[in-house]
């Protein structure tokens, strides 16, 4: 990479909540350091403030390929488990695209044995499987479990944790996932904490997209 002109990535929250693109910011901010690019972050204003329902994810991807269509980075991560605007950015010819739950599960998949992803809410999981099966990945997919919370409430430190604690559990004792896919942009927090108590690889979906486009700059 030309170190005089460093490229230019931008992580796209595809919600509105600042709260979530800031913890993510934070949470990023020492391993992006290691990285030879700028990086900018960004959320979508006129989106729901969480990406729960049916309705706010096919919202968020026609937000998302709007917002990237009028935008010039040498590369984008979209920063929602949904993957919102990447197949329909891809078709439009949008190869410097990354969605963080692709990127996450390939991670994974290159992690040893299977993998388990734990999931905000039930609606969740059904296209999360579809997500895995398009990634060609539903062999190593240990199992998708929810944790019933919502997106912000993954903030709460004392609620989110006993939950996380009880579904990642469950899914590498009874399920024997070998890593862990935090299934949600905001939930890199909670990743350092659940990877020393499980000491299994929890991978943050919003990392596993950066390297990923990180990667695909340094291929060109």
């Amino acid at each position: 990479m030309n170190q005089l002109i460093k490229p230019r990535i931008l992580m796209l929250n595809a919600n509105s909540s600042c709260s979530v693109t800031k913890g993510m910011e934070e949470e990023l901010e020492v391993p992006a350091s290691l990285l030879n690019v700028t990086i900018d972050y960004d959320q979508i204003a006129e989106a729901p403030e969480a990406i729960e329902s049916m309705e706010d994810v096919h919202l968020a991807h026609e937000l998302v390929t709007e917002y990237v269509k009028k935008s010039d980075y040498d590369a984008y991560v979209i920063a929602c488990f949904c993957d919102p605007g990447v197949q329909e950015l891809r078709v439009l010819g949008f190869q410097n695209v990354f969605g963080i739950a692709e990127s996450a599960m390939h991670l994974a998949a290159n992690s040893g044995g299977k993998f388990g992803m734990i999931s905000i809410l039930d609606v969740s999981v059904e296209r999360h499987i579809k997500q895995v099966e398009r990634a060609g990945l539903s062999d190593l997919l240990a199992a998708d479990l929810a944790l019933n919370l919502g997106v912000l409430e993954l903030e709460d430190i004392e609620l989110a944790r006993p939950r996380i604690e009880e579904v990642g559990r469950a899914l590498v004792e009874k399920f024997g996932a070998e890593s862990l896919i935090l299934g949600c942009a905001g939930m890199g927090l909670h990743k350092e904490w659940l990877q020393n108590l499980l000491n299994k690889p929890i991978i943050d979906p919003c990392w596993a997209g950066l390297s990923m486009a990180v990667a695909y700059l340094g291929s060109k």
